[in-house]
């Protein structure tokens, strides 16, 4: 039987786990280790893969107290060949770290179950996905391929073993809920109705889990982790 391959998590607040992705590593043998971005950073060397999580904190903005060490650990692992899985504002410090640019929306935020428009439905499938950020990846970042969109900007892209999602595979009823409470009043204000959100997330949730183990899945596929190959 082979040996575990690691899996740093890396959290930024309570309500955003690794849920349904790190379910599925879990099932594909993986030992995935979970840390708080706030706390001390491990060697990102240690490990096969890196998926920095969901935030409502903005990935440009410097005073978070975290960013740069976050920062740090993406470099590093990105120079040692260790692919990084980045989801949402995971996805955005990639695009940062790898020289790409996030902004605001100038529209506001992208809330709901939406379908993506994608070039390699092989490796990231059309959805609909769980979309819920304020800030945009302002296109791929320098030497990446964007692969999938909506009319608000980049939803995926890929660089080299490294991959980057604005949407959330790894929301779970129980975290989406927690988010629509939380934010019922921006909500609101965007004009997404709260009680439509969570009873599409509930009718979701059997094929949305489906859909994000197939998407994890491919994932670990493309970055040859469990091949060995690189």
């Amino acid at each position: 039987m082979p040996a575990p391959f690691r899996v740093l998590c890396v959290q930024h607040q309570d309500d955003c786990p690794p849920g349904y992705v790190g379910e599925r590593l879990e099932q594909r043998g993986a030992r995935v280790e979970v840390v708080r971005a706030q706390d001390e950073l491990p060697d990102p060397r240690e490990f096969q893969l890196i998926v920095p999580l969901g935030s409502d904190d903005s990935s440009y903005d410097e005073s978070v107290p975290y960013l740069a060490r976050e920062f740090e650990l993406l470099r590093t692992a990105i120079v040692a060949d260790v692919p990084v899985f980045g989801i949402c504002f995971g996805a955005q410090l990639l695009s940062r770290v790898l020289g790409g640019r996030v902004h605001v929306n100038p529209t506001g935020p992208e809330i709901g179950w939406l379908p993506v428009h994608t070039s390699q439905p092989e490796l990231v499938a059309p959805g609909p996905w769980l979309v819920w950020h304020l800030d945009v990846i302002a296109g791929a970042p320098p030497g990446a391929m964007e692969i999938a969109n909506t009319s608000v900007g980049t939803q995926a892209f890929v660089h080299g073993r490294h991959i980057g999602l604005q949407f959330h595979p790894e929301a779970t009823v129980d975290s989406a809920t927690i988010w629509a409470e939380h934010y019922r009043k921006e909500l609101a204000e965007a004009g997404v109705d709260y009680d439509a959100l969570l009873a599409e997330t509930r009718e979701c949730a059997p094929i949305a889990r489906e859909r994000a183990h197939a998407l994890t899945d491919r994932v670990l596929e493309h970055t040859k982790i469990l091949s060995g190959e690189r």
